[in-house]
C-alpha cells in the first residue's frame, strides 16, 4: 500500500506568488512609464510659450547654429534692440559658429557669450546677471520646445525682471522625442535636486 503524501496548503500559494509579483512589477512599471510619458508629453512637448512682445533683449540659449534663423526672424521683427546668444563650443572647447558675433545692423546688435556652467543653469544666471548690470526689467528667451518649461523653471528661479519664453517649431520623430524626454527628465531631476539659482 503507498503511503499518501501528506498535502501542504501552502504550496500552490508559494509557487504563483513570484507570478504574482511579477505581474504587480509590470503593472507598476507600466503606470510608472505611463504617468512619465504623460508628464514629458505636458512639459516638455507642450510647455506654456508666452506671446512675442517688445523685450529689452533676446536671449538665446545655446546651441546657437540651430536657433540663428528663428532669433534673426525675432530680430527682423523689431521685438529686441540687443541679442546675447550662448556661443557654442566644440569637444575641446573652442567656440565655433562666431561669424554673427558682434554683428550690428540698424535697429539691433548681436552679442556672443559663454556662460560658466555651459548649461541652462548657467545661462539662466547669466541672464541675471546681464539684467541687473544692464538694467533691464524684460528680457525674451528663445530655447528649443522640449528645454523651454525647464529654461523658464530656472530662469523664474534667477532672474529679477520679467521672462518671456518663446520657442520656434521643430519636426522631431518618435525617437528624437524620447531622446528629448530623457534629456529634459534628467535635467528636471537635477533642477529638483538643486533648487538654486
Amino acid at each position: 500500500m503507498r503511503r499518501r503524501r501528506p498535502v501542504d496548503p501552502g504550496r500552490g500559494e508559494r509557487t504563483r506568488r513570484p507570478w504574482l509579483f511579477l505581474v504587480v512589477l509590470g503593472v507598476t512599471l507600466a503606470l510608472l512609464g505611463a504617468a512619465w510619458v504623460s508628464v514629458c508629453v505636458r512639459y516638455v512637448a507642450n510647455p506654456r510659450i508666452d506671446p512675442r512682445e517688445q523685450v529689452d533683449a533676446l536671449y538665446v540659449l545655446g546651441p546657437l547654429e540651430t536657433r540663428i534663423e528663428p532669433a534673426l526672424a525675432l530680430m527682423d521683427a523689431g521685438v529686441a534692440p540687443v541679442m546675447v546668444a550662448t556661443t557654442s563650443i566644440d569637444p575641446a572647447g573652442r567656440p565655433y559658429f562666431t561669424q554673427y558675433c558682434g554683428r550690428t545692423t540698424e535697429t539691433y546688435r548681436i552679442e556672443c557669450v559663454l556662460p560658466d556652467p555651459n548649461t541652462t543653469r548657467g545661462e539662466a544666471r547669466l541672464v541675471a546677471a546681464l539684467m541687473r548690470e544692464r538694467g533691464w526689467t524684460r528680457v525674451g528667451v528663445l530655447a528649443s520646445t522640449p528645454q523651454a518649461e525647464r529654461a523658464r523653471m530656472l530662469l523664474e528661479r534667477c532672474v529679477p525682471g520679467e521672462v518671456l519664453v518663446w520657442d520656434y517649431p521643430v519636426d522631431r520623430s518618435v525617437k528624437g522625442w524620447l531622446a528629448e524626454f530623457v534629456h529634459q527628465s534628467g535635467g528636471w531631476v537635477q533642477a529638483q535636486l538643486d533648487p538654486g539659482c
